[in-house]
């Protein structure tokens, strides 16, 4: 009723562009697909903290060790932010609905791997899987939102997901330490990986039903190069500092560590090169030249670095240290 008002108001010529508006709109999100791509959305933040608590019920379970519990938290980080973009771009290419729906489903997949695994290091390895599907899935709920809602819908649709960000840390933790104390029927830490396979399902079934597809009209190419250097960089950072003292500092940590700077400097040049193509690289050195980003990054950087870490250390040190 309110868009025949403004129509009869504005005259014929709003008529047309009412129609062009309604014509070029994608399909609206429902309030039921809104909690599903937020359902989607809350999984891999609730796991990241989940896992957290469970890890000193990890070490005394498989004898991993804290270089092996290190890498059971890392590598699902790596592994997600190395593909996050890459997750966001074949969204837009071959659809959003889907590749939510496969992130869903590989996410299912692997949180039932990680809650079978037999040892440490197939965990370390279900957990790199893990983080992908969610590198695959996360992306999807933005670009969603973004294409599906507008005004003040998306203003709330956003409002929540941002809430919903916020909650799931807070959630990750208690539901880590109700599923370790509760021990359901053996299970121990095995259940913080369990538990999401049921949500996994309900969401697929959701999102068949609720989540519109949507697409980008001028999908970005996969930036290949830049992906394979940007996982070469974190990796020959990341595994040495993780696993160098545990095992001695043996030559090969010192190697990766000295590959590292000469990796990061090939990524910043071919990105570079590529955003003065003109084409659009997985991580535009351009966005530099932005003033406040320059600004947020010393703020951002620093707080995300100590958060992990301290979310990680204080989990360790109250069970084991503590008690």
């Amino acid at each position: 009723m309110t868009e025949t008002t403004r129509t009869r108001t504005a005259g014929p010529d709003a008529s047309k562009t009412t129609g062009r508006h309604r014509a070029s709109a994608g399909p609206a999100l429902s309030p039921l697909g809104l909690f599903t791509v937020l359902l989607g959305a809350a999984l891999p933040l609730i796991d990241f903290f989940i896992v957290n608590v469970a890890l000193p019920t990890m070490d005394r379970d498989l004898h991993a060790g804290p270089a092996v519990l290190e890498l059971v938290v890392a590598g699902y980080g790596v592994a997600y932010a190395v593909l996050l973009v890459l997750g966001g771009r074949l969204g837009d290419t071959f659809g959003r609905r889907r590749l939510f729906l496969a992130g869903m489903a590989a996410f299912g997949l692997t949180s039932l791997a990680c809650g079978l695994a037999p040892g440490a290091w197939s965990l370390v390895a279900a957990r790199v899987a893990q983080g992908a599907a969610a590198a695959l899935m996360l992306p999807q709920v933005l670009a969603t939102i973004h294409s599906s809602t507008s005004g003040s819908r998306r203003a709330r649709a956003l409002s929540m997901y941002g809430a919903t960000a916020g909650l799931s840390m807070v959630a990750g933790q208690i539901l880590g330490g109700v599923l370790v104390a509760a021990d359901i029927a053996g299970t121990g830490w095995r259940a913080v990986f369990l538990v999401n396979v049921p949500v996994a399902v309900i969401g697929l079934v959701l999102a068949v039903r609720t989540v519109p597809e949507t697409r980008s009209e001028r999908p970005a190419p996969v930036d290949v190069p830049g992906t394979v250097l940007l996982a070469l960089s974190l990796i020959t950072l990341m595994v040495p500092l993780t696993e160098g003292r545990a095992a001695g500092w043996p030559l090969w940590t010192w190697l990766m560590l000295g590959a590292f700077p000469f990796v990061a400097a090939a990524f910043y040049v071919v990105e570079r090169r590529a955003d003065q193509a003109g084409s659009v690289p997985l991580l535009p050195p351009s966005l530099l030249a932005q003033r406040g980003l320059r600004r947020g990054l010393p703020i951002v950087v620093p707080f995300s670095i100590a958060f992990g870490g301290f979310m990680f250390v204080i989990a360790v040190a109250l069970q084991q240290g503590l008690r």
